[in-house]
This record gives structure tokens, sequence and C-alpha cells, in this order.
């Protein structure tokens, strides 16, 4: 490989946007699709739908983490107001430190849903694959 060929210029903007916008913008994206997934959970082509019958079980345990994850920002902004409040000093720095924390709390349990989420796709596609050859 020949350095004269590396546009360093695009590799810094690249190294800016994993390491400082990508971690500040991921959190509201999980929110947003967590929301998305409760209202769109009666929908035909839904996990739930598709396999609540076989794994009732494992499909509330994916959900529940979508629904810990659409909590956490309001009751996160409940507990801030309310620690600031009983604050004996620094309730502003108190505040705002919770609602930082509440803000990068949807990236953990997004994680987690993630991971529980491969092995419910999997089940999904393998469905949908026994269904389309005995077809």
């Amino acid at each position: 490989m020949n350095f004269k060929n590396l546009d360093f210029t695009k590799v810094l903007l690249r190294i800016l946007e994993l390491l400082i916008l990508k971690p500040l913008t991921i959190p509201f994206n999980i929110y947003k699709n967590a929301l998305f997934a409760l209202s769109n959970s009666r929908s035909a082509d839904s996990e739930e739908s598709n396999l609540s019958g076989e794994f009732p079980l494992y499909i509330w345990y994916v959900s529940i983490f979508d629904a810990i994850i659409v909590i956490s920002y309001p009751i996160g902004i409940l507990a801030a107001f309310f620690a600031a409040i009983q604050a004996p000093y620094k309730s502003f720095q108190i505040f705002i430190g919770i609602l930082v924390a509440t803000y990068f709390y949807p990236l953990l349990f997004g994680l987690f849903r993630e991971l529980a989420q491969i092995a419910l796709k999997v089940l999904l596609y393998l469905k949908i694959i026994s269904k389309n050859s005995t077809s």
C-alpha cells in the first residue's frame, strides 16, 4: 500500500465522526427504534406476530428491552429533577450529570436488546425458510 494514495483529511474526518458524532447520535436512534418497535409490534411482519406462538417468553424478553429504553428518558428526567431538588449543594451539576447519564442509558439496553435480537432474527428467518421450502 502506498501512502500517497491515502487521504488523511478523510481519515481524520472519519475518526472524528466515529469518536464524537456517532456516540452522540446513536442513543437517540436507539430510542427512536424502540418507539417504532413498540408501535409496530402487532403488524403482520413483526417478530412478535410471527413467533409469539412458538417463543412467547423470548418475544417478551426482547420486547422488555424496548419498553425499558422508552421509559428511560422520562424516568431519567424525573430522577434528575428530584435529585437536584434534594441535593444540598451542587444541584445543577447533579442535574446535568444525571441527564447526561440518562441520554446514554439506551446504549446499554440497546446492546442487550440487539444481542437477544440476533437469535430472534435467526429464528424468524428459519421459520420463513421452512415455510418457503414446504410450499
